[in-house]
């Protein structure tokens, strides 16, 4: 995704930014709920800037999206597709056009590349290169921000604060300074009114989701509201950089003080929601390692121990650790930064993902279908044999290799993602903040130390989790839970056996048959009579502007006021009409549109 808080690199903080509501302050925005605007209203309101994307859109080879879609009939002639982007792949010109819509867009794109249950691997691939190419903010602008976010003079704050950035991002903007207690420190500044900038942007991500789902028949599988609304989310969190600040606190307090792994010390007393100083580390990112030297050795196992001990042990991880946001020092020290993006996982949650790889190492396929769907969310009827048979075909194209070289995940995950959609599987968006992480440690093994010994170091942890879960307390005591509860169902059987003998012989007992099609006759009875009132209101408001329009209008002078009045309902009446029937009309296949994604 983006790069190191300081160094070289360009780039800032992964994860994501916030968007107020209707000029609402920040802090309202994090603690009330926001409605979402009425499509109609988001339309009206930001057509200039719907306009402004779209064309982009289409210099970028994505017309024929627009042109397929109810949108085409709010915009005008689309500009023709750039002709220096003609021969590039369609996942480079989606990334290209992200980065040219902005700040909210490049956030969008770095949330989807931990999607792979939406996009393509090519297009997760080619949207975790994603880069803030972000002007630098003028100097007293940043010292205006420090001052009202610590609510003190920059010279009372600081012994000496760098002018020169760090970094430059969309989101915020790092300088390097010095406590008056002597410490080099790196403050981290949010760049002023970043809100509002990305207000109109996201209600037009909420108006597109609507539409799509309007549309689309297969969009109930992917969800694009709750996508836009996770993104939401993500931006509050990022714009609230106490959230950053706990998320080291965390990591600090787990990580194993006799390894060579740290997190920068945070400083809460020169830190606000908008402002984060933490301690500065001296030292380069990883990707400037050289492959198969004993730094890179050294430096790869250190973060697979870390990494094991994150995920496995304690349940909290970082989420993007990419080379970038990874450091050493001189001495061999591996310092994590940019922790942003954290991802957690419950207890039951690290025995599902045990359990499913015990599985795939027993090849007990009954065992492995049952986990995933457990940890899916099926969207109909799953025919059981199919998906078993799918998985052992997956399982054994993907998973029986000789040796980590011959490990493909990218084409295991993809053809994961392709069986669950065949077979109408959500996968949970809890795990993929966990499989972006897994794929991106992949990526620093295969590039610094492909001979690493990945299951010699993982082993000890799997080992411990799989001791501590089946250990005879553990299991006694669900055994006696288990038996506490049959005997408690035992017990209350009778009464209950005898509770629905009464109602059988009062009449009370009710048999409901479940149709969903009857079901649905009501909502669509009521949507059928509210548009023929709606029509029948309209053509009788066209009759009478027909009918009052005077012959002689100099002779009947307030005729053709009723007249007009009657024309402009109309006219809005069937308005209305034409919208909702475009909204309604019949839903499309995604199909076509992701073959042309695709190409």
């Amino acid at each position: 995704m983006t790069t190191a808080l300081w160094g070289t690199a360009p780039g800032l903080h992964t994860g994501s930014g916030f968007s107020a509501r209707a000029g609402a302050g920040i802090v309202r925005a994090m603690n009330e709920p926001q409605e979402t605007p009425s499509v109609l209203g988001v339309a009206v309101r930001d057509i200039a800037r719907l306009n402004q994307v779209a064309g982009k859109v289409a210099r970028h080879g994505f017309g024929a999206l627009l042109a397929r879609s109810p949108l085409a009939r709010l915009l005008g002639a689309l500009p023709a597709a750039d002709a220096e982007l003609a021969g590039t792949p369609a996942a480079h010109r989606f990334r290209r056009l992200l980065e040219s819509l902005g700040p909210t867009y490049i956030k969008l794109g770095q949330i989807l590349s931990m999607r792979s249950d939406m996009l393509p691997v090519a297009y997760c691939q080619a949207l975790a290169r994603l880069q803030d190419n972000t002007p630098r903010l003028p100097f007293d602008e940043i010292r205006q921000a420090v001052e009202e976010g610590l609510g003190a003079s920059l010279e009372t704050l600081f012994a000496s604060f760098d002018e020169s950035p760090l970094a430059t991002a969309s989101i915020a903007q790092t300088h390097l300074a010095t406590t008056h207690e002597g410490e080099r420190v790196v403050v981290k500044v949010q760049r002023p009114n970043i809100e509002v900038v990305m207000r109109s942007d996201l209600d037009l991500l909420y108006l597109a989701a609507r539409i799509l789902e309007a549309t689309i028949e297969e969009m109930e599988i992917y969800s694009p509201s709750d996508v836009v609304a996770e993104f939401e989310k993500a931006l509050v969190r990022e714009l609230n950089f106490r959230v950053e600040l706990n998320n080291l606190v965390t990591m600090r307090e787990q990580l194993d003080p006799d390894r060579g792994v740290v997190v920068p010390r945070p400083f809460r007393k020169l830190s606000s929601r908008t402002i984060l100083t933490m301690e500065f580390f001296d030292g380069v990112p990883l990707r400037k390692l050289e492959r198969d030297s004993p730094r890179a050795q050294a430096a790869v196992e250190e973060v697979l121990h870390a990494a094991g001990n994150q995920i496995w042990v304690r349940g909290f991880f970082h989420g993007d650790p990419h080379p970038g946001n990874i450091l050493i020092g001189n001495d061999g020290t591996i310092c994590m930064i940019d922790l942003g993006l954290c991802g957690r996982l419950s207890a039951s949650e690290r025995e599902d993902l045990v359990t499913l790889a015990v599985a795939a190492i027993a090849e007990d396929t009954d065992t492995i279908a049952r986990m995933l769907l457990k940890m899916g969310t099926p969207t109909r009827r799953v025919n059981l044999a199919e998906f078993k048979a799918e998985i052992l075909r997956i399982r054994g194209e993907f998973l029986a290799v000789g040796n980590f070289d011959e490990y493909d995940s990218g084409a295991f995950i993809a053809e994961f993602v392709a069986a669950a959609s065949r077979f109408r599987i959500k996968l949970n968006p809890a795990y993929s903040v966990l499989s972006k992480a897994a794929a991106t440690i992949e990526g620093i093994i295969r590039d610094l130390y492909p001979k690493a010994p990945v299951v010699g170091i993982t082993r000890p942890y799997l080992e411990e989790l799989i001791r501590t879960r089946y250990s005879p307390e553990i299991m006694l005591k669900e055994a006696m839970g288990g038996v506490t509860g049959v005997g408690s169902m035992m017990r209350q059987l009778p009464t209950q056996i005898d509770q629905v003998l009464h109602d059988v012989e009062t009449g009370n007992l009710q048999i409901r048959a479940v149709t969903p099609e009857l079901d649905n006759i009501a909502p669509v009875l009521h949507a059928l009579g509210s548009r023929l009132s709606l029509g029948l209101y309209a053509a009788a408001m066209s009759v009478c502007t027909a009918m009052l329009l005077p012959n002689d209008p100099t002779v009947y002078w307030g005729v053709p006021w009723l007249s007009m009045w009657c024309l402009i309902t109309a006219i809005l009446t069937w308005t209305v009409l034409v919208w909702w029937h475009v909204l309604t009309r019949g839903k499309a296949r995604i199909s076509p549109l992701v073959r042309f994604f695709r190409r």
